[in-house]
């Protein structure tokens, strides 16, 4: 498992990136413009990972976006689940599960975002 978490942590930019993607095709499926506040959040994440990977601010928003992306990933969870029982329950099933995994997705961000990389120390 290690070595999934340094590869995830090296390519941490890239994966905010992804995430905010899936967001947005989110947001376009939904046609909901509230859902675009978490595609800025994790494009502006990868942005920053991208370009300012040693800064504090860069972790504390990292932390953020995930927590927020949590936060909605579990809402979506707890607004489907009434619907497992009536006719929507194909929809409701998929979509559950599909949250579920990107809350899960959340969680792994959140944990590689809580230590941030630590420089190599310098070779004499």
């Amino acid at each position: 498992m290690p070595s999934i978490l340094g590869t995830i942590r090296t390519n941490s930019a890239y994966a905010f990136f992804g995430v905010g993607v899936v967001w947005l095709a989110i947001a376009v499926v939904a046609w909901s413009g509230l859902v675009l506040w978490p595609v800025v959040a994790f494009l502006v994440s990868g942005y920053m990972l991208r370009q300012m990977p040693g800064r504090r601010l860069t972790w504390a928003w990292v932390v953020a976006t995930t927590v927020l992306g949590f936060i909605l990933s579990a809402y979506q969870v707890y607004a489907w689940a009434p619907f497992i029982g009536g006719a929507f329950s194909t929809l409701a099933a998929v979509s559950l599960a599909g949250f579920t995994v990107f809350a899960l997705v959340h969680v792994l961000l959140f944990y590689v975002g809580l230590r941030p990389p630590t420089p190599a120390p310098a070779s004499a």
